[in-house]
């Protein structure tokens, strides 16, 4: 458990790791059986080693059909010749008197950033795992890259960036979206190591862009099935003038937009405290209120339908909020704050039930 953001927010470490995972977008492109062991709930306790043992068990498979092939310079004394001959290193260092010459070639290599990233990511998922089984399963998948020619030096930034990607290598884009995570969820412990602590537990701002990720992620996995729509929406606003005057004008941006049929919800997700004290008296920020109040209003024109506005916060230390359902301007409003202290199981249907509160009546029957 750790405080961040304003207010001293308290996470709990499962619960970065359930934002991560939704935040992540790796939900798209998991099989159904490995969505069900991320994402099913019977894992959340245990998440990094349910999410390491499924990047083994796919690094494994990779292996088995045969790793993809790049090219690395190489430039060493042969004693014929091999790609193009280097005559001053040659001259320079006198290998024509012991039969020799200096040669520059291509050479195909399985020794790629993307493997290297994936095996140096196994064995620190090894350290971290709890459960020994995946621990060891972790270590033997690195070895087993080891073996076929990859070595363990981690590739820069840089290197990772330069990846080139064929059609056949669709798979090592879900090994590298897979690793990238398992690096991210390997946050260490109160213990001492060579492990810093992940930039988006220090940084306030990753923070919020993580939680409306993460919110936008958690409802399209959920209810995308079911039939809606959703998605970041962002609209001008519906005003009329000489073009020079509505350039000046900013966008709306909602961070989640949910359509069913005859239904929407505009979410707006805040990481930080929703409620401030005025003169001796607990509010709703305006601010957000008149955000959220906006967005809903803009987004309900042309919209045959029903219009709801859900404002979610992360709930804050000592908050003095509560929740709220309201109907402003015929518009309803659902006020919930998000204890992310809480297990990962509490908090998916705290976002569940705070969509499910807008829902005209007969939806809740159904």
């Amino acid at each position: 458990m750790f405080a961040a953001g304003v207010g001293s927010t308290l996470i709990n470490v499962r619960s970065v790791w359930f934002l991560l995972l939704y935040a992540s977008d790796l939900l798209d492109i998991l099989t159904a059986s490995e969505k069900e062991k991320l994402a099913g709930g019977d894992r959340d306790n245990d998440l990094l080693d349910a999410l390491a043992d499924v990047l083994a068990a796919q690094v494994e498979v990779r292996l088995r059909s045969m790793l993809a092939r790049g090219y690395q310079s190489r430039s060493e004394p042969l004693a014929r010749v091999r790609g193009r001959i280097d005559h001053l290193g040659t001259e320079r260092r006198r290998l024509m008197e012991s039969g020799k010459i200096q040669c520059r070639y291509m050479e195909q290599t399985v020794n790629l950033p993307r493997y290297r990233f994936m095996l140096v990511t196994l064995r620190r998922a090894a350290r971290g795992a709890v459960s020994e089984s995946v621990s060891r399963r972790c270590l033997t998948t690195a070895q087993l890259l080891e073996r076929s020619g990859v070595s363990s030096m981690d590739p820069t930034p840089s290197e990772i960036s330069k990846e080139h990607y064929g059609h056949f290598d669709q798979p090592d884009r879900k090994l590298m979206a897979v690793s990238t995570l398992v690096r991210e969820m390997c946050a260490p412990e109160h213990s001492s190591g060579m492990d810093e602590l992940p930039a988006i537990l220090r940084n306030e701002h990753a923070l919020r862009g993580l939680f409306e990720k993460a919110i936008r992620g958690f409802y399209r996995h959920h209810l995308v099935p079911t039939g809606y729509m959703v998605s970041a929406k962002s609209t001008a606003w519906p005003a009329a003038g000489e073009n020079t005057a509505l350039a000046f004008l900013p966008r709306l941006n909602a961070d989640v937009l949910i359509r069913g049929p005859g239904h929407q919800t505009v979410v707006e997700c805040k990481f930080a405290p929703i409620f401030v004290e005025r003169q001796g008296k607990v509010m709703l920020d305006p601010g957000y209120l008149r955000q959220l109040y906006s967005y809903a209003s803009v987004f309900s024109h042309g919209f045959n339908g029903r219009t709801c506005a859900l404002l979610l916060g992360a709930l804050v230390d000592r908050s003095s909020g509560r929740n709220l359902d309201f109907v402003l301007d015929g518009i309803p409003f659902t006020v919930r704050q998000i204890d992310l202290s809480s297990r990962p199981r509490e908090i998916r249907e705290a976002l569940l039930a705070a969509f499910s509160a807008g829902l005209p009546e007969a939806s809740h029957r159904q």
